[in-house]
């Protein structure tokens, strides 16, 4: 128990810290700039300075709060998974968050303001905008999220929980901190996702691969195609997808090691 009561008091104070600084950079930035803060005016602006000032709190946050040695603890060890088999990880971690997109738009809940003011900032910026926004989203916060959530978080809970509980509680924590519901309740599920290719790895490294490339994916996406349309178009993409997840898990359900 105390395993997890002192990871929920680390992940109590990530989530304060990003949220505090988040808000500081970006109303600094914003009203240096303009003298008010107009997140559509300035949106790229926001989004270079907020997601940096998350992700390199969460990792300041994760190496302090590991214990030593900071690889064991963050897994940041050779992974145990073929190459091979995180192009699968990749694929399925695609086709899932196509497939919970898909599905919350036939649903009528749309992506949520979060997702929809990153497609806007997008379908609007720059081609060195758009380069920016891959670092900063595609790179820096995949590296952020996962050494805390599935490096840190997940590897704690394991001492006290088998791997279900640990990858539901964290992936669960990984929703919360997106700050609203809908991408909170997408971020969850991708969560759970991830915290299965970490513990099948044995290393946060895959997790953070699929991650990067589906928030790369979703960058691109979003400035170069948007939300797809229509109903029979998303219910064709919830199927096809589905079933490209379900390939990709039953790939690692095949694999998973026998300790565990």
């Amino acid at each position: 128990m105390r395993a997890i009561w002192g990871t929920l008091l680390v992940y109590g104070v990530a989530f304060v810290s990003v949220f505090g600084l988040q808000l500081v950079a970006v109303t600094a930035l914003l009203t240096w700039r303009t003298g008010a803060v107009d997140l559509d005016r300035d949106g790229l602006s926001a989004l270079l300075v907020a997601v940096p000032a998350s992700s390199l709190t969460l990792i300041a946050i994760a190496l302090v709060a590991a214990g030593r040695p900071r690889s064991w603890w963050l897994r940041l060890v050779p992974s145990a998974m073929p190459a091979r088999e995180i192009l699968v990880m990749v694929a399925g971690i695609l086709a899932l968050s196509q497939a919970l997109e898909s599905l919350v738009l036939l649903l009528g809940l749309g992506t949520g303001p979060a997702l929809e003011w990153m497609t806007r900032t997008m379908g609007s910026t720059t081609p060195l905008g758009l380069a920016l926004a891959i670092v900063v989203v595609g790179v820096l916060a995949p590296i952020g999220e996962e050494l805390f959530f599935r490096g840190y978080m997940l590897t704690r809970l394991r001492q006290a929980w088998s791997p279900g509980p640990a990858i539901l509680v964290s992936a669960i924590a990984f929703g919360i901190i997106h700050g609203e519901w809908v991408h909170g309740l997408l971020a969850a599920g991708i969560g759970v996702y991830l915290g299965l290719v970490a513990e099948r790895a044995g290393s946060v490294v895959p997790a953070m691969i699929c991650h990067a490339v589906n928030n790369t994916a979703s960058v691109l996406l979003s400035a170069w195609v948007g939300s797809p349309h229509g109903r029979a178009l998303n219910a064709t993409l919830l199927v096809a997808m589905g079933l490209v997840v379900v390939w990709a898990l039953g790939r690692l359900r095949r694999a998973w090691p026998i300790a565990a």
